[in-house]
């Protein structure tokens, strides 16, 4: 019975519950058995804590500059990752390649996808969180600084792969906040962390449509050059705000190749390996050659065999890689809710990404042409989504739950997309109210989902859990934005021909006109459209509109798709498992000494 009492006491160290090791199943206490092989070698009193599940610690400077660092770190993130889609097209056309423009945003998100695991699994194993997000914001410093001189589409997605790096602790900068103050506080302070995100999402776009609005050569590459300067502010920030005190693992008797053994390369490998090889074939499919081409189905298929190779070796080749397998165990409340919660973040990205990267489409080809306005609607989204991600936290900290709250964001994000399937040319009020509706329920998903993972997993994998979530993101932002753009280049391809000359011929164009009518058009070229015979302006009106309409049939096709996702989120919410047992005053891993606030207080009266 001892060691059954010991596996007790490990548990609840973990989870901040009060569960008795009666009620754990066979599995539960099979896992708790890691738990207490862990403590056993690193014993509590090594590392600092706040144990006081009831009582509210009382906090000083050093949290709160901690706190600010990573507040600041979550601004420059999307700022880096919203801001270069918003003129994407202005930069496909600067840089003489827009078939190979959405790899300026992918090229961001599959470097956090590959390298978010193995910064977070280094950052447990090492316990060098404040040295990895250093080196990090100074890679993407580099990055930032590269980008301006690109001649090249080549040479910015290089320049994008590097400022990945800063994107690729994002974990880091989820669990830090969660892990320095109490378990109760985590959906509050992801509402506090996302108001960074939100306020990022807004003046990126922002700050990069009027210098592009400027000049269309150098509006977009000056972005960078303030990017660049976003990223050494953060990089000094954190070096000199984050201050943890060093804590201990069972693996501290490693050397450092030891440790090294430790991560899961092989699993990384893979993972990269496979999904730049299938992302290169859903953007050449389409684009630059037909889907049927060699050189499609060749790197289509065999990128997803060696991802299905990625997912047989996580299955069954390791325990502790990227994909950790004690994740995945314990129950409704853990296992469970981790692997739910995984999915959920997946079909966020998945809905997430059909805004950023084809609502400015949407926008730029029905309504707005100039690249300040542009982004100037796409604003309600965000504005919405920083008030309510507040109230989102305040409720889910107040009742004690994600559940709830959780179901009815995705309903209300889902609802938004719906509304944006809607869109003709000329619905230019409809665009901005269901831009709002979606932002609402967007305030939702990311907070509650990253809280649900961290609750209910042990904090020794709080990183690594962290990042096999925002990594699941990065996938569907990566793997979706290229489906999503081959079904918006396939739907153009067929509707701009077929509806621009139909138009043409009800207005009295001659039919051997027809091809070069749909050409210029097609081209946006001025010069061409009006040395097409028998053109007149109301004839050029008409192609307009049939442009139009052919561009809002096959954007529908992109919300379409990410609505369907919303409604299987909604439904996934229900199974998530009861959260108020570990939502406590438990500090994890607090940067300074913590006492009890009603003690202290009580102390000074005495005194």
């Amino acid at each position: 019975m001892a060691t059954d009492n010991t596996a007790e006491r490990a548990v609840n160290k973990e989870l901040g519950t009060t569960v008795p090791v009666q009620a754990l199943s066979t599995d539960d206490k099979q896992d708790y058995s890691t738990n207490e092989k862990h403590l056993e070698q690193t014993p509590d009193e090594v590392n600092l804590s706040y144990n006081d599940d009831e009582e509210e610690p009382e906090l000083h400077m050093r949290t709160w500059l901690a706190l600010g660092a990573m507040w600041l770190l979550n601004y420059v993130q999307v700022v880096a990752l919203q801001g270069p889609p918003a003129v994407l097209d202005w930069i496909g056309k600067d840089l003489a390649s827009p078939e190979t423009q959405t790899w300026v945003p992918n090229s961001l998100s599959l470097a956090q996808a590959v390298l978010g695991p193995v910064i977070s699994s280094a950052s447990d194993t090492f316990q060098a969180r404040k040295t990895l997000l250093v080196g990090s914001c100074v890679v993407s410093f580099v990055g930032a600084a590269i980008a301006p001189g690109s001649n090249s589409m080549g040479r910015l997605i290089a320049a994008q792969t590097l400022i990945g790096f800063g994107f690729a602790a994002v974990p880091l900068a989820y669990c830090v906040p969660s892990e320095i103050l109490p378990r109760k506080w985590r959906p509050i302070i992801q509402a506090c962390i996302n108001i960074a995100a939100a306020c990022g999402a807004i003046s990126g776009p922002l700050i990069i449509g009027a210098l592009t609005k400027s000049n269309p050569h150098t509006g977009w590459r000056n972005f960078f050059w303030i990017q660049m300067a976003f990223w050494g502010i953060t990089a000094i920030g954190i070096f000199f705000g984050y201050r943890p005190p060093k804590r201990h693992t069972r693996l501290d008797h490693l050397s450092f190749w030891q440790k090294l053994g430790h991560l899961d390369l092989p699993g990384c490998g893979l993972l990269t390996t496979g999904l730049t090889l299938f992302l290169t074939g859903l953007n050449l499919g389409g684009n630059l050659y037909a889907w049927t081409n060699a050189r499609t189905l060749s790197t289509l298929i065999i990128g997803l065999v060696i991802l299905i190779g990625f997912g047989v070796y996580e299955w069954k080749g390791t325990k502790t890689g990227i994909l950790n397998h004690e994740l995945f165990r314990g129950g409704k409340n853990r296992g469970r809710t981790f692997a739910i919660c995984v999915a959920l973040i997946f079909i966020e990205g998945i809905m997430l990404f059909s805004y950023i990267v084809f609502y400015p489409v949407m926008t730029s080809s029905l309504f707005e042409t100039d690249p300040f306005l542009l982004v100037a609607r796409s604003q309600p989204y965000w504005v919405a989504g920083l008030f309510a991600t507040v109230l989102w936290g305040t409720l889910s900290t107040k009742f004690r739950t994600i559940r709830e709250p959780l179901f009815v964001g995705y309903l209300l994000f889902t609802a938004g997309i719906v509304g944006l399937a809607t869109i003709e040319p000329g619905h230019q009020l409809n665009q901005l109210m269901f831009s709002a509706l979606a932002g609402i329920g967007f305030g939702s998903p990311l907070i509650l989902i990253i809280t649900g993972v961290q609750l209910s997993t042990p904090h020794s994998l709080i990183a690594t859990a962290t990042a096999v979530t925002t990594s699941s993101r990065a996938v569907a932002a990566t793997v979706f934005t290229a489906i999503y753009a081959a079904t918006l280049t396939s739907g153009l391809t067929s509707k701009i021909p077929n509806y621009v000359a139909a138009a043409g011929g009800r207005a009295g164009l001659p039919a051997s006109s027809i091809p070069a009518f749909v050409g210029a058009l097609a081209t946006n070229d001025p010069e061409a459209l009006a040395a097409v015979p028998g053109i007149s302006p109301s004839i050029i009106a008409l192609g307009v509109a049939a442009l139009q309409q052919a561009f809002a049939d096959s954007l529908r096709n992109i919300y379409i798709i990410a609505a369907v996702f919303g409604v299987v989120a909604c439904i996934a919410c229900c199974f998530l498992g009861d959260m108020r047992k570990t939502m406590n005053y438990h500090v994890d891993a607090p940067v300074e000494d913590l006492h009890a606030k009603h003690a202290h207080n009580t102390g000074d009266r005495a005194a």
